[in-house]
């Protein structure tokens, strides 16, 4: 019985290890293949870049970066420090509703406000590389929000009091007590916003901001070169690394906190001065990340319903809502089913089990058009293959859509789950074991369960990314399938705000569904991860 059960565990570990590398291997190819496609360049197409448009598109791209991720840690630890640091009417409702901007697309806003100031601005006025940071910051400032409201609240009250004792103001005790010991979640949250920056090209186009990521589209559309696309990614590859791993060195070895609060932090009273200010700050946040592009958007809609622009897209809104929701569906459940199969064998292997973690983790350091084209390179070998069945393809199905957006959001799904079982009891687990419960038992009965505040946590995160996701879907979907954000950029792309209100309403309905489970996920316990 004995030399059974330990053939038993010895096979089930090789098949957790092949399962693991596995999954590595397939999310690594596509940022392989993009990376080895510099080693054999196209010197005539990097000629005619360097010459016409490429000096611009790093220009616009650092300008972007470097004024949104700013902007983003300045607004959502400001108002994090806020909610948690001061007691105010509806505090608690606010602290939640600043989150709401999370269900509002970029690309979606961005029509919105270019638009609205095309009045008094002109329509050429209007497509600025700022106007286009300020939409994004709006659109963003949420997760450095989220991070710096979950450090400011673990900090308690008796750093805040220490320096009070030693006679420092509210400004001073925030900017030498509670920003300090904040660094590592804001480090985490603007490693999140640099993603997103990096990734866009909806709002970027609207704005006639030339990025490096929207000039990989332009190439791949303009040539039909996938090859010439893929070189011009590696430029994004490499910034993305370099930008992961200052935030990684960052947060190395950072012990800012006190490993228990003893007492939690509490929100100090203010005045009818200062209450007024917050809640005006707050509300004019609000307004403008949410209010004003709701209510131009329901005006719209209204317009689009009288003169019949919902027929105008082939299939009309219930055919791009399901769209929408079987992708997001098929993607966020994929992921945190990989996720959950991935955290669970990577958690008792050491330095090995972490080093495949991060491997996993490559494609959400990667912006959307370079996961398209390493996994359009990577499909359309196997479709060459004799892997697959006689008439099988990949490329341009769904399951190839599937693919992609897996190796762009995995990380999503792993990283949560892992937080989660990171809070699962020891000793329950050694309980466990003593009764004779194996690994599969043991994940299923104890590790699973004690995880499923921070599973509902990323699965609500990954519903939200990927119902607003553009550049893979846009570049990868089946021929005929369409999602909402493909129905907001055809009809952006052609300056028609009106048929593209419905589905922007559409998708923030849905997101705001997937921000109140974040909400009530966070509430429970659960933790965000970068």
């Amino acid at each position: 019985a004995a030399l059974r059960a330990f053939a038993t565990n010895r096979a089930g570990s090789t098949l957790g290890w092949i399962a693991m590398v596995v999954v590595a291997a397939l999310v690594a190819i596509p940022v392989a293949v993009i990376v080895t496609s510099i080693f054999d360049p196209t010197t005539q197409m990097w000629s005619e870049l360097w010459e016409t448009r490429l000096p611009g598109m790093i220009t616009d791209t650092t300008t972007l970066l470097v004024t949104v991720v700013a902007g983003t840690v300045i607004l959502g630890t400001g108002l994090a420090w806020l909610v948690t640091a001061y007691d105010f009417p509806a505090r608690r409702l606010i602290g939640w509703l600043l989150v709401t901007p999370l269900a509002v697309p970029g690309y979606v806003a961005g029509f919105v406000w270019l638009d609205t100031l095309s009045g008094p601005f002109g329509p050429r006025g209007a497509r600025t590389i700022w106007l286009c940071a300020a939409t994004m910051i709006l659109t963003l400032y949420p997760y450095v929000y989220l991070f710096a409201r979950a450090s400011f609240r673990s900090q308690g009250s008796d750093a805040r009091d220490a320096a009070r004792t030693l006679g420092l103001g509210p400004v001073r005790t925030f900017f030498r007590v509670a920003f300090p010991l904040a660094r590592p979640a804001l480090a985490a949250g603007g490693a999140l916003v640099t993603m997103e920056v990096l990734t866009d090209v909806g709002t970027v186009r609207l704005f006639n901001v030339s990025t490096v990521a929207d000039g990989v589209l332009r190439v791949w559309f303009g040539t039909g070169s996938r090859d010439s696309a893929a070189e011009l990614a590696t430029t994004l590859v490499v910034t993305a690394v370099a930008l992961v791993a200052i935030e990684r060195g960052l947060r190395r070895g950072a012990r800012y906190g006190t490993r228990a609060v003893t007492r939690p932090m509490q929100a100090l009273p203010l005045g009818l001065r200062g209450r007024t200010v917050v809640l005006a700050g707050t509300s004019g946040v609000l307004a403008l990340a949410v209010g004003v592009p709701v209510v131009r958007l329901l005006v719209w809609s209204q317009e689009a319903r009288r003169n019949g622009a919902t027929a105008t897209v082939a299939g009309g809104l219930w055919h791009h809502l399901s769209g929408t929701f079987v992708i997001a569906t098929l993607a966020t459940l994929t992921c945190v089913a990989l996720g959950i199969t991935l955290a669970l064998l990577v958690r008792r292997r050491g330095v090995a089990g972490r080093l495949i973690s991060r491997v996993s983790s490559l494609g959400y350091a990667m912006p959307g058009p370079v996961v398209a084209v390493g996994a359009v390179i990577t499909l359309a070998a196997f479709d060459r293959s004799e892997v697959l069945p006689n008439g099988s393809v990949l490329v341009g199905s769904l399951v190839g859509l599937v693919f992609a957006l897996t190796v762009r959001f995995l990380a999503v799904g792993l990283h949560g789950v892992e937080s989660g079982l990171e809070q699962t009891p020891a000793n329950t687990v050694a309980s466990a074991r003593m009764l004779g419960a194996g690994p599969v038992r043991i994940a299923w009965s104890v590790e699973i369960p004690a995880a499923r505040t921070a599973i509902l946590a990323a699965t609500a995160l990954l519903m939200i990314d990927l119902m607003k996701e553009l550049p893979i879907t846009l570049l990868l979907r089946p021929f005929g399938f369409d999602t909402l954000s493909v129905w907001v950029w055809q009809a952006t792309s052609e300056s028609l705000w009106t048929q593209a209100a419905i589905p922007s309403l559409a998708m923030i309905v849905i997101g705001m569904v997937a921000v109140g489970a974040l909400l009530t996920a966070l509430e429970r316990g659960a933790e965000l991860t970068s």
